[in-house]
């Protein structure tokens, strides 16, 4: 049975006119976590893409690399991606991240930005991890860009002290702790890098409806952009616990 989330996102596909809207509202957030990612491909790579959506960051990513099998469980999502940007380095892919039978591995790297969330629990985000584990090669990358409820919480504390509401994560989602999720990382990889979004989650989720009112705050407004502007040249660690997304670039283990 297909859960409400899949429901969800296959009446998106349908519904929302602009390609850069379907998959993020927050356009100048879904950047920043494209160049994470972005700046680890290189141009030799064959690349998997878990939960592609309609195709708007596959046609970001197979620039540059050799080539790029992208995958989502929405048949609409799949539909919408190939009418929209076709086939060229790339093939779209109606498959399930719990157990894909369509892909044709072992890949360079693989991609996964937002996918576990959209997962039911931390038990199916840990099969998504050990899945997409065996479809990398041996020293091959995962590039993990998630949501966690760590920023989240981090964020409704301080928001609180000031008199703004809560924070809350999208209904339709599951976010586990980053703790409870990076033994299954680690079991399969080794971390080189992270990367967080602290500097710019504060800037726009806190300073901003705290000066305009949380009524009035708003997704890609001019003040978004400069905040992403100003976070791509300083996004102090000390920001960190603030970032409800935390990006991973993690090395397969050679057994």
């Amino acid at each position: 049975m297909r859960s409400s989330t899949d429901l969800h996102w296959n009446r998106r596909a349908e519904a929302v006119e602009k390609d850069e809207e379907v998959n993020l509202a927050d356009l100048f957030q879904r950047d920043l976590e494209l160049d994470f990612i972005c700046r680890r491909l290189t141009p030799e790579m064959t690349v998997v893409e878990a939960g592609c959506g309609n195709g708007w960051s596959t046609a970001r990513f197979r620039d540059r690399v050799r080539h790029v099998d992208a995958f989502d469980l929405a048949p609409a999502m799949i539909e919408r991606a190939r009418i929209r940007f076709g086939e060229a380095n790339n093939r779209f892919i109606q498959d399930d991240v719990l157990s894909p039978v369509r892909l044709a591995g072992p890949y360079d790297a693989a991609i996964c930005v937002r996918v576990l969330i959209n997962l039911r629990d931390l038990d199916e985000q840990r099969r998504a991890i050990d899945v997409i584990s065996r479809l990398v090669k041996p020293g091959g990358l995962l590039l993990l860009a998630e949501g966690f409820s760590d920023g989240f919480r981090s964020l409704t504390e301080l928001r609180e002290q000031v008199g703004l509401p809560s924070v809350r994560p999208a209904s339709i989602n599951f976010y586990s702790s980053l703790g409870e999720l990076l033994p299954a990382v680690e079991n399969a990889f080794s971390i080189e890098e992270t990367f967080h979004l602290g500097a710019y989650d504060y800037l726009t989720r806190v300073l901003y409806p705290l000066v305009a009112g949380a009524d009035n705050a708003k997704h890609n407004t001019v003040f978004s952009e400069k905040c992403a502007r100003l976070a791509k040249c300083h996004n102090p660690d000390s920001f960190e616990r603030f970032s409800r997304m935390r990006g991973l670039v993690c090395r397969r283990r050679v057994r």
